[in-house]
């Protein structure tokens, strides 16, 4: 890609029936998005039209690169050789754009369009017919924005609209204005490719193609040569004719020198362009992976974008520092590591509301049933908006921990381990409760984490027995439990089925765990949460796999004592600095 080029993509999430894509490498450009056949079996849609669309980008570089005169007449020949085996071309819709020093060629397949915007103006430049393949051509200037659209970005950002976004910004912010609108109930056909042309050379406005246009435009690919002019002397004749042969001689040999110095240079660049090529064509075509991957595995698409990152780096010291190729490369590496700290980020909290500030240290949600325990021991049950249904005394102060099942409500203090029917009705169920750290409940059972394994407590008279076999903890912090209990252990999470330890290994993490952090999850959820005060968020995992599904960030959650989560009803309750506050999950 041309160094004069700054440039950012949009592209919306696929569908059943649609997907789309951006692609850019050197200096080629291309947009496209894709319409499963109805005949397709809805089961194999989503599969076989990612494949079909992947397949088309590869035909589409294989097609550019292999013309070696970068005419118009050659590229949009190569997009037809890309795409002569699809039938019904309204089912794609592709726009694809270079540019050598000024001149801009664009390919258009079905009814995508070229929007350009110049000194304060904005109009469509090139628009294609559907089901057919059209090309245009034309000059741009400094500072022109280019926007490259599928047929369904067009139709949601039509020029009335688009024109009131762009307010003299760069792509980056651009992108940055339209991406939510795109992304908002996104039909997945929706992508475009922005770009910036920061070359300020005069040129007329850009026009249609035509036959002459096409023929000076190929000329115009052709290299300019600069011949190094050397100033004689006036009287020539004075010399003598072996000086006039040594004058000769001497230039002919500084033309020789030139026309060398020239070769090898443009040698190198050939070899530095085919280095980035074969570099970055597998890094990007990765990243789109990785990108697609987000919608179903964001802790695999980010494990994904850190081996791309880490391969890039390994690779970038074949390029020559301050070259074109290098800087392109590192922008793309930059872009990856953007990526990456975006994912890293995770989403903010969303939608916090204060539901009771009466005074709170521990929260429980379980059974439907949303409890909180002050520290001395007072016990409150809840709706999901935060209104008191009861309230009773668990005559259980200092109170460290809270548990519940269908009929029970747990409480661990200076007591030991209390038990309160949930109408307050209120027992000693464990008298010695030295060393317990956290307590949960399965069934009519109740377990026990203490720093050196985990007691059961069974039946109503809570008879007590040690639950791990072979195994020891070293630094545990809380337990949670489904059909298996899941105890996080000097930060990392630990899973136990029958006592014995199963392998359990998170994926995607930006972050360690740090060793004080809660664990939360529920037998019929699909995720383990984690609450990590210290790096202010929380984190949704996969049981299945281990895989970060998610990460909520708020600064407030530095102050979080104690958090639990009602998947179904799709909330986060978190206690901070003794007030209770819901957030959506």
């Amino acid at each position: 890609m041309d160094a004069n080029i700054l440039l950012s993509k949009i592209v919306a999430n696929p569908t059943e029936s649609t997907w789309s894509q951006v692609y850019s490498t050197l200096n080629l450009y291309v947009a496209l998005s894709l319409k499963s056949d109805e005949s397709e079996e809805n089961a194999e849609k989503d599969e076989s039209m990612v494949s079909a669309g992947k397949e088309l980008l590869e035909r589409i570089q294989r097609e550019y690169f292999s013309q070696d005169e970068k005419s118009l007449e050659n590229i949009k020949k190569s997009i037809e050789e890309a795409t002569s085996d699809i039938s019904d071309k309204r089912r794609i819709c592709i726009v694809l754009a270079t540019i050598l020093r000024d001149n801009l060629y664009i390919v258009t397949v079905s009814s995508s369009q070229v929007v350009l915007a110049r000194e304060g103006k904005i109009g469509v430049v090139a628009k294609g017919n559907p089901g057919e393949i059209d090309a245009f051509s034309g000059k741009i200037r400094g500072n022109d924005i280019i926007i490259l659209e599928t047929e369904d970005f067009a139709e949601r950002l039509p020029i009335s609209k688009l024109s009131s976004l762009l307010d003299d910004l760069g792509v980056t912010e651009i992108a940055e204005n339209l991406a939510p609108i795109v992304q908002s109930e996104a039909g997945g056909g929706e992508a475009a490719i922005i770009l910036q042309y920061k070359k300020f050379e005069a040129g007329p406005d850009m026009v249609s193609d035509t036959k002459e246009q096409e023929k000076e435009e190929a000329k115009q690919t052709l290299p300019k040569i600069n011949i190094l002019k050397i100033a004689l002397p006036i009287n020539i004749v004075s010399f003598g004719k072996k000086k006039l042969i040594i004058v000769a001689i001497i230039l002919l040999v500084v033309i020789l020198l030139g026309s060398i110095i020239f070769e090898r240079a443009r040698q190198d660049t050939a070899k530095r362009q085919a280095m980035l090529v074969e570099i970055l064509t597998p890094a990007e075509k990765k990243y789109e992976e990785a990108n697609a991957l987000l919608a179903l595995n964001r802790g695999l698409a980010l494990d994904e974008l850190n081996q791309i990152k880490e391969t890039l780096s390994g690779s970038a010291d074949k390029l020559a520092e301050d070259t074109p190729e290098r800087k392109k490369l590192d922008e793309f590496i930059g872009k990856v590591e953007g990526k990456i700290g975006e994912l890293g980020a995770g989403s903010t909290l969303a939608n916090q509301k204060l539901i009771y500030d009466k005074g709170a240290d521990f929260t429980q949600f379980k059974s439907g049933q949303l409890v909180i325990v002050t520290r001395v021991g007072k016990v409150s049950l809840l709706d999901s908006s935060g209104q008191v249904k009861k309230e009773f005394d668990a005559k259980n102060s200092d109170a460290t921990a809270v548990a519940e099942n269908d009929n029970n409500i747990f409480v661990l203090g200076s007591s030991g381990i209390s038990i309160s029917t949930k109408t307050g009705s209120t027992k000693n169920a464990v008298k010695d409760a030295t060393g317990i750290i956290s307590i949960d409940t399965f069934g009519s059972n109740l377990y026990a984490l203490t720093k050196t394994g985990i007691d059961k407590y069974a039946g109503s008279e809570f008879s007590k027995s040690s639950y791990l076999k072979n195994a020891t903890l070293k630094n545990p912090a809380s337990m949670t439990i489904d059909a298996s209990i899941f105890v996080l252990d000097d930060g990392k999470i630990r899973k136990f089925t029958r006592g014995a330890e199963d392998t359990f290994t998170v994926s995607g993490l930006t972050k360690d765990i740090n060793s004080n952090a809660q664990i939360f999850t529920s037998p019929d959820y699909s995720n383990i949460y984690v609450l990590d005060p210290k790096t202010t968020r929380i984190i949704a995992i996969s049981k299945s796999d281990g895989s970060v599904k998610n990460q909520y960030v708020s600064k407030d959650l530095a102050n979080a004592s104690s958090f639990a989560v009602d998947e179904s009803g799709k909330k986060i309750f978190v206690i901070i600095s003794s007030k209770l506050y819901s957030f959506d999950l």
